[in-house]
């Protein structure tokens, strides 16, 4: 199964081992180097940098188009928003999962369709499970 995942960090860190541990071929694209220089000696992970704002080519060259799973889950809310829809909507990738931490997107974004996970102390747990819904 290939997980695309959209923003580098801590949270990143902690779910990037598990999924590598199981069927999962994962790719994650962050501008942060050194969260991804964590992360890039997994099995079955690929890394890529994105230095220039231009997200469609980084989800074109992350293979967006045969992901299976997508995880919005950068630090930015709009980010992670707009990437999700695009996700959705336009590549109709099958599980796309969208990070928020304000509770009024949760809300709006949630009523477009899509898989909203907010902070909690059991969020890696969350997106496990919207994963393997």
């Amino acid at each position: 199964m290939q997980v695309l995942i959209l923003g580098c960090n801590q949270m990143t860190t902690t779910l990037v081992p598990d999924l590598a541990q199981g069927d999962f071929k994962v790719t994650v694209l962050s501008s942060d180097r050194e969260c991804l220089a964590q992360i890039a000696d997994e099995p079955k992970v690929n890394v890529i940098l994105t230095v220039e704002p231009r997200m469609q080519d980084y989800l074109q060259q992350g293979r967006i188009d045969t992901a299976d799973v997508f995880l919005a889950l950068a630090n930015d809310d709009h980010l992670n928003a707009l990437a999700a829809q695009i996700a959705h909507h336009i590549y109709n990738v099958p599980r796309v999962v969208c990070h928020l931490n304000d509770p009024q997107l949760q809300i709006l974004y949630s009523g477009l369709g899509l898989e909203v996970v907010g902070y909690s102390f059991g969020l890696v747990q969350d997106i496990r499970q919207a994963i393997d819904k």
